[in-house]
């Protein structure tokens, strides 16, 4: 918390004076009232009349002067805090491992980011202001009114004692379920934003009310978190305020009996009576801040949760130069935090400017190689080198700088065409971002756009196909021209003419770099050079594609599956096409 304090520390000094001041000024009317009371009304004296009306518009004024610096302070210093924090959270988060993200929904994250931020900024700023000028109020009246009549003073401090009772009870249940109530909130933003977000899906299988039952758990859930977290703050505020009232009716029997006997001034009465709404306002308004503050602190702990994680190791040397590309992998084998072994003692040496397809069945291990290169893990045994440097004493942005990937599913950003391909590299210039759209054929479809390179992708690529979407990701890999190509099933969107196109200009551009390609049709594994077939976590064959398909291997097997369905599916277009030309003849 002192991160996020310290920068603004004189911020905070300037609001404290304000708010001393305008408790003082607050606290002094009452005290002149007493003289009003008791000296100028029953001398009839006009002058000193005038004089304290005056006095009094002067601390009124200048209370509320106080107040609005004080309020204006305040915003601003709240927003800061919060922009602060947020991007806190979200530079570190963006530094954690990916095994953090496998582990939580992207929408649950975003949730946790902008409303933990938000809650934490009561405990930051306003319900601390508002914590200081009611403690502040409450204390200088007391004293006060002890000062005035000790004994209605020790009366009202023992009223104080179930009060406290009350609230102590009513905190210790606040925070415990703050915590639940926050975790229920995160967990119904992400299931509602998922349900938006696949509403496409949701509609074609007809399945509006299926999603909404589990919707309507999640909400009833939340409901029930709010409720139990806020019947503790309704006791509370009920309770203290029959402490007040029980108060009120006890003052104005024990001060009217003194006023009488006169034991006590009518000027002192009435200051009496006006410190006691000074006195239990403040209470009350110590109550609902508490339950504020509660969530606040609660938020508070759960950006921590966030900012303690350990970022992912990013340390290292750089690469001795120049690189060029040779890929090793010396007895890896790699486990998830759960446990499973997903790689188990894989050996391989890819040459540098070497083409390898990784082939093998879902699950097989083809993606955590990938994976194991970019060092988004980090293997359980063995070492993996590049140019026969070992990625673990290198920094991870140098890894990364060097291997250019496109995903299966991938990525676009909702900004414009040009915005998505320079994301490689953003001081590349608009000739060579044309020229990346060129290679991998994308400028085929966005020179028919009206807006051509400014047209806008929309959120995920929404408002393009899903092949449009693989050349983009294709044109930014292209731009970014790293000497280790990774092709994830990259052209898997993309229809037959223009997989040919990237396919031709493929061949120069991986002539001198090494490239990893995990497909499953037979014109993407053409490209190889080298096959590594995986099975189980491990490496059950490898050679080149003409050696093994003329072994009896399982990549022939392979190879020969996928001819079959490929001959099968041109015989059934070539079928299709003979019954519309007999359809045409007939109609003719």
């Amino acid at each position: 918390m002192r991160t996020f304090v310290r920068p603004h520390l004189w911020q905070w000094l300037t609001i404290c004076i304000l708010v001393v001041t305008g408790v003082l000024l607050q606290l002094v009317i009452p005290m002149i009232t007493i003289r009003v009371v008791d000296r100028v009304i029953p001398t009839a004296n006009l002058r000193a009349l005038k004089q304290v009306i005056l006095l009094l518009l002067i601390c009124v004024a200048a209370r509320y002067l106080g107040t609005f610096a004080n309020e204006v302070m305040t915003m601003y210093l709240k927003e800061k805090i919060i922009l602060s924090v947020q991007l806190a959270q979200l530079t570190h988060i963006q530094q954690l491992p990916l095994a953090f993200f496998s582990r939580r929904h992207s929408v649950y994250l975003q949730s946790r980011v902008m409303n933990d931020a938000r809650s934490m900024d009561s405990a930051l700023v306003k319900t601390f202001v508002s914590m200081l000028v009611d403690g502040l109020t409450f204390v200088v009246a007391l004293c006060l009114i002890f000062a005035i009549k000790y004994q209605l003073g020790i009366a009202l401090t023992l009223f104080m004692a179930p009060f406290a009772s009350i609230r102590y009870f009513a905190n210790s249940r606040m925070r415990l379920l703050s915590a639940v109530m926050q975790e229920q909130q995160a967990l119904a933003s992400a299931l509602v934003a998922e349900d938006l977000a696949a509403i496409r899906t949701v509609k074609a299988f007809c399945r509006e009310h299926y999603q909404m039952m589990g919707l309507e758990q999640r909400l009833l859930a939340l409901k029930t978190a709010y409720i139990k977290t806020n019947w503790f703050g309704v006791v509370a505020t009920v309770g203290t305020g029959l402490c007040s009232s029980l108060s009120t009716v006890f003052v104005l029997g024990y001060g009217a009996d003194a006023v009488i006997a006169h034991r006590m001034t009518l000027g002192q009465f009435v200051a009496v009576l006006s410190f006691l709404n000074l006195l239990y306002s403040p209470i009350s308004s110590l109550v609902a801040a508490n339950f504020r503050f509660q969530q606040s602190v609660t938020a508070l702990r759960r950006v921590y949760e966030f900012i303690d994680e350990p970022k992912e190791r990013s340390e290292g040397r750089a690469f001795c130069r120049p690189l060029k590309g040779k890929v090793e992998f010396r007895n890896v084998t790699f486990a998830y935090p759960n446990g499973s072994v997903v790689l188990r003692n894989v050996n391989f040496t890819i040459p540098a400017g070497s083409i390898v397809a990784l082939v093998g069945a879902t699950g097989a291990g083809k993606s955590t190689i990938v994976n194991l290169l970019l060092r988004f893990y980090e293997p359980v045994e063995g070492k993996i080198l590049i140019d026969d440097q070992d990625i673990n004493e290198l920094s991870a942005a140098e890894i990364r700088d060097a291997i250019g990937l496109v995903d299966q599913q991938p990525t676009l950003f909702s900004g414009t065409i040009e915005e998505n391909v320079r994301f490689a590299r953003p001081e590349a210039s608009l000739e060579e971002v044309m020229q990346a759209c060129r290679l991998s054929y994308a400028s085929e479809f966005i020179d028919r756009l009206p807006d051509g390179l400014k047209t806008r992708v929309g959120e995920r690529g929404v408002c393009l196909s899903g092949g449009q979407c693989q050349r983009i990701a294709l044109a930014r890999v292209f731009l970014k021209n790293p000497t280790i190509l990774v092709l994830d099933e990259a052209v898997s969107s993309v229809d037959s003419e223009s997989e040919r196109y990237i396919r031709a200009t493929l061949e120069p551009l991986v002539a001198h770099r090494t490239a990893f390609l995990i497909a499953h049709r037979l014109s993407s594994l053409a490209l190889a050079r080298m096959v590594l077939v995986l099975d189980g976590g491990t490496i059950v064959e490898q050679g080149t594609p003409e050696v093994l398909i003329a072994t009896n291997s399982r990549y022939a097997q392979l190879f020969s599956d996928q001819a079959f369905i490929t001959g099968l599916s041109r015989r059934a277009e070539l079928e299709l096409s003979e019954v519309d030309t007999k359809e045409e003849r007939c109609i003719a």
